[in-house]
């Protein structure tokens, strides 16, 4: 390039650059007022052309770059939709987020956040490329509440960084704030966001018909990366082999032991990643389908502790392994997790200080794969699927365990339905951390949040003393389709004789009968799996509420045929009916009904069903499972005192060691007395709601400035853009 034409096109940015803003909330009420008055007069045709005239009309040139190729390095990618037709790459910072959207298509691309699955209060983008001039064009829209349909914002808060098309994909790249400050934009936080998007149909650029595809995918957008990039890695691949999951259970848990490798020295897990491999069985044969959907709902590989009979464990490690609830005895050794994965889950890799043990003398020698397969849909379906553990020779300063806490899994966890905001709560004792941990405490690293659909809230609280210290870990937008680790930023340190509890919160609106808890997709769970290190012997830490405190709250006062010490020896033993009388064992199992036997291992469901209440007489010879059916759920005043009597009543609480024996003895104790943190999350920022502009920014390639779209255009591009 000369000196000549240098200056000249110096020139022309510059005056680019200068050319004046237009004043957007006036205009906008000026064309909106307009748009509304002719809107209805005007037949579609004439509305589809005065939409694409004014597009032309306003429209600046924004950004060629055909041959454009970002120069920024994006620390995330996730594909939107199964097929991969979206592809979302990201980065952040402090304070904002730069995002390339990549769609196979030479139409509209849409792209929203909210809290929900659907369009109604969204926040949404929706940008094309012109295909006349290559122009890239960007719109800063939200959803209305009570319509599916699309407006303007007020304020323009996203900034187009580029946009090009080639034969088959839309590309573009534009940042927001994370915080706009502007009540029609979706802050952008730690939670869960629903990731909604839409592709129109080739040709749609300034018309947005309704789009031909959609869908929605949770992520979390704002999440540290932890994955070694520099350290010799081995794998070890801990799987199922060939197991048919037939197609009258709806729930099956399998469990199948491990050797562990032969390793002369220890080395250390640093990470692990899903193995899934399910193919539906048709006509007698597994077939590869690009659509269907793995049955695996989560799974977690334990430590197997305990003096061991070698040659027995040996023969198990080469077998196919155990239906759940028939496994033998000796398994119950296997009780602290290294690995937990649930649906949604990449795996994950352990900050850079620590690495779980593996080998060496002295070291663990087997370990128990236990996965849950949620088959409502009752397909046969043929397994391979498991978990690739990652470790390495090279250690890491500290060993590092698993813990695992929350509400035991048992049908005495019930959530009433009708509810929209329903509460429960798992403790870990101060006697349990007090026994078992040094005295200078642990630090927690990370925690997985584990519930189920009807979950919308999930946290760890931390109680020192009578005062609630900040959460350790939480989630106020849960969707059980992602469960992926959340690192503990800096760490926690936790002290011998604090309290870890895990509440959770569900909305079971939708539902018309109770929910008891279990490991059923169907039932409900509330846990948390935490890493932390030093490792100690604590491998759970449990509680649910005492069986004669959790009658009385619904009312119930005797049973036939067994009495309150025996239904708690049952729902101690995880539903076992050994050591009952014969004559009642009978009984329980003919009352049992086809529905329990396909949700396999139940947690006491059976027993809920064939319970059969004697005291008091207004609900005699009808079994619990009727009469909590027939409880009326719609009055506020049953299920609030009902919510206060189990989460602020009495609890049993549960101390495991990693050899299956009490790290503290069994205790029934109160709902511990503290004080609430105190949150304000209003105080940590004063907006004032009003726009935060981002700083123009320049093509690196110096392709030129981007600039928005006259208010005009996107009032009334936003207003046709109607998702359904």
């Amino acid at each position: 390039m000369n000196i000549q034409s240098f200056f000249i096109l110096s020139a022309l940015l510059i005056c680019d650059a200068k050319l004046p803003r237009y004043k957007q909330t006036s205009q906008l009420n000026e064309v909106r007022s307009n748009y509304t008055q002719n809107s209805h007069t005007e037949r579609k045709s004439e509305k589809t052309s005065r939409i694409v005239n004014e597009y032309r009309r306003h429209r600046r040139e924004s950004f060629d770059s055909r041959s454009y190729e970002s120069s920024l390095i994006w620390a995330h990618s996730e594909r939107l939709d199964e097929s991969g037709d979206v592809l979302l790459r990201w980065v952040n910072t402090d304070t904002s987020i730069t995002f390339r959207l990549e769609a196979r298509t030479r139409g509209y691309v849409g792209l929203g956040f909210n809290s929900a699955r659907n369009m109604r209060g969204a926040d949404l983008v929706v940008a094309w490329v012109d295909d006349r001039h290559g122009n890239a064009q960007l719109l800063d829209c939200h959803g209305l509440t009570f319509e599916d349909r699309a407006v303007a914002d007020e304020v323009q808060n996203y900034e187009l960084i580029s946009g090009y098309q080639n034969e088959t994909h839309t590309t573009l790249e534009f940042r927001r704030q994370l915080d706009t400050c502007d009540r029609q934009d979706f802050v952008i936080g730690e939670d869960t966001t629903q990731l909604l998007w839409a592709l129109g149909p080739a040709g749609s650029d300034g018309e947005l018909p309704r789009h031909l595809h959609s869908g929605s995918r949770p992520l979390r957008l704002l999440q540290p990366l932890a994955k070694p990039d520099t350290i010799p890695l081995k794998n070890w691949d801990v799987r199922i082999t060939n197991l048919t999951i037939p197609h009258v259970m709806a729930t099956l848990f399998w469990c199948k032991v491990f050797k562990a490798p032969e390793l002369p020295r220890k080395h250390h897990i640093v990470g692990y990643q899903p193995l899934i491999d399910s193919k539906p069985i048709r006509n007698g044969r597994p077939v590869a389908e690009k659509d269907s959907l793995s049955p695996v709902h989560h799974m977690v590989l334990y430590e197997c502790a305990g003096d061991q009979d070698k040659r027995l464990w040996n023969e198990w490690s080469e077998g196919e392994g155990f239906f759940g609830p028939s496994r033998p005895g000796e398994l119950a050794t296997c009780v602290t997790p290294i690995a937990a994965w649930a649906m949604g889950s990449k795996g994950e890799f352990l900050p850079e200080n620590v690495g779980i043990p593996l080998g060496g003398r002295g070291g663990v020698s087997f370990y128990m794969l236990e996965v849950h397969y949620d088959n409502q849909a009752l397909h046969e379906v043929l397994d391979n699927s498991g978990i690739r553990i990652h470790y390495s020779p090279t250690l890491r300063p500290h060993d590092a365990a698993l813990l695992g806490a929350g509400i035991g899994v048992s049908a005495l966890h019930v959530i009433p339905p009708k509810q929209h905001a329903y509460r429960t709560v798992g403790i870990c004792s101060p006697e349990c951390t007090n026994s078992t941990m040094p005295e200078e405490g642990i630090n927690i690293v990370s925690v997985l949040l584990h519930a189920h659909g009807t979950a919308k809230k999930i946290s760890l609280k931390h109680i020192r003393g009578n005062d609630e210290l900040p959460r350790i870990s939480e989630e106020n937008t849960y969707d059980a389709r992602y469960q992926q680790s959340r690192i503990v930023p800096g760490g926690r340190r936790f002290f011998k004789g604090d309290t870890l509890i895990t509440e959770c919160t569900y909305d079971s609106t939708s539902r018309d009968k109770p929910i008891l808890g279990g490991y059923s997709a169907s039932q409900e769970m509330c846990l948390s799996f935490i890493l932390y290190y030093p490792r100690t012997e604590l491998a759970g830490c449990y509680s649910m509420t005492p069986v004669v405190e959790f009658f009385e709250a619904f009312g119930i006062k005797d049973f036939y045929g067994l009495s309150m010490m025996q239904v708690e020896k049952i729902f101690l033993s995880s539903g076992s009916m050994e050591g009952l009388p014969q004559e009642v064992e009978a009984h329980i199992n003919n009352h049992s009904s086809d529905e329990t036997a396909m949700q396999g291992d139940d947690q006491g469901v059976g027993l809920m069903k064939s319970l059969l209440i004697k005291d008091p007489p207004e609900f005699r010879n009808k079994t619990f499972m009727m009469h909590l059916n027939e409880m009326p759920w719609s009055e506020p005043l049953l299920t609030e005192q009902i919510e206060k009597t189990l989460y602020r009543g009495w609890h049993m609480t549960f101390c495991k060691k990693r050899d299956d024996s009490w790290g503290a003895p069994i205790q029934i104790q109160n709902y511990p007395n503290y004080t609430a943190i105190s949150r304000n999350d209003a105080s940590d920022k004063s907006c004032h709601y009003k726009s935060v502009r981002l700083p123009s920014m320049t093509s690196t390639t110096g392709s030129g400035s981007v600039n928005y779209v006259s208010l005009a255009a996107i009032l009334a591009v936003c207003t046709a853009l109607i998702a359904r």
